[in-house]
């Protein structure tokens, strides 16, 4: 009976309904039911045109400048306002590091001045190499030589001081430095 009431529509009417609430699409107790049918009216607008309020625009293009300018002043200032913040943690980032660095360096200073001290150098120079003070025997003096010798002429690698004067075709000017000995 079930299936022959939902194949025929009109015994449904007859028949009762076990739910309690009344379903959205059935008629109300003793009211017909009226199929809804829905028409399409094909409008076509493309000829009309909206009327441009030149008054509404220019107030709209105002109040839009406006708040782009106050969008830019204030990104501005915060950018401003952080850089100032990230520059203040940096500052007191490299002091810090320079306290370290500067007591780095009193401590270097110290130990070349104790490892530099002329009495701990002959200390060690006679405990570990064996080293003596020299005799007199052992001096021989040496008389100074003259700043251009003969054969220091003859040999243009030793440089402008001890040799003639450097002719190259790479350019005037160029010639090496004197080496310090």
């Amino acid at each position: 009976m079930a299936s022959l009431a939902s194949s025929l529509p009109g015994l449904q009417r007859v028949l009762p309904v076990p739910r309690t609430r009344r379903l959205r699409n059935r008629p109300a107790a003793g009211r017909a039911c009226f199929p809804q049918t829905y028409y399409v009216k094909r409008v076509d607008n493309s000829r009309l045109r909206r009327e441009v309020n030149q008054e509404k625009r220019r107030e709209c293009y105002s109040l839009l400048g406006l708040s782009f300018l106050a969008f830019l002043f204030m990104f501005l200032y915060a950018w401003q306002h952080f850089d100032c913040v990230h520059y203040g943690y940096r500052i007191e980032e490299l002091k810090s590091q320079r306290s370290v660095l500067e007591e780095g360096n009193r401590q270097l200073r110290l130990k070349q001045a104790s490892l530099a001290d002329p009495q701990r150098i002959d200390t060690l120079a006679r405990r570990r190499l064996g080293l003596q003070a020299t005799s007199p025997q052992q001096v021989i003096l040496v008389e100074p030589a003259s700043a251009r010798s003969q054969f220091a002429d003859n040999i243009p690698e030793l440089g402008p001081e001890l040799g003639p004067p450097a002719r190259s075709g790479l350019g005037r000017g160029l010639r090496r430095r004197p080496q310090r000995r």
